[in-house]
């Protein structure tokens, strides 16, 4: 194939992919579990997912943003009031009784094992003679 012919047929072989690479899906949009449907059956406003930061201080009040509200420990969550903050949950109490919510409820911190003096030893490196 002559050069001349091969950039105007890779031109219509990439105009012609277009259709196919709009219906791709977008990579940085947020899962479908997180985006909630508008009546119009378009994306809608994000879908209430709980605890979204935490913010520790250690002078101060903490604080946390909770279904997109900032809250600090004795603030209002609607009609419940933040008792504690803690870097996994965020303790409320209302009338029905205490609540918790997990920051990251799938995941549980375990501490590490302790390890054993040979697996202290420095395996690379400079060698001692």
């Amino acid at each position: 194939m002559t050069p001349r012919l091969r950039l105007p047929l890779l031109l219509a072989m990439l105009v012609g992919a277009e259709p196919a690479l709009a219906q791709l899906a977008d990579p940085t949009r947020p899962a479908a579990a997180l985006v909630k449907q508008d009546a119009a059956g378009g994306v809608g406003a994000p879908a209430e997912s709980g605890v979204q930061t935490v913010i520790l201080r250690r002078a101060g009040k903490s604080a946390a943003v909770i279904n997109g509200q900032y809250v600090e420990v004795g603030g209002k969550l609607g009609d419940k009031q933040v008792l504690k903050i803690s870097e996994s949950e965020v303790v409320l109490i209302g009338e029905a009784g205490r609540e918790v919510i997990k920051v990251t409820p799938a995941i549980e911190k375990v501490p590490s094992r302790k390890k054993t003096p040979a697996a202290k030893r420095r395996t690379t490196g400079t060698t001692d003679k």
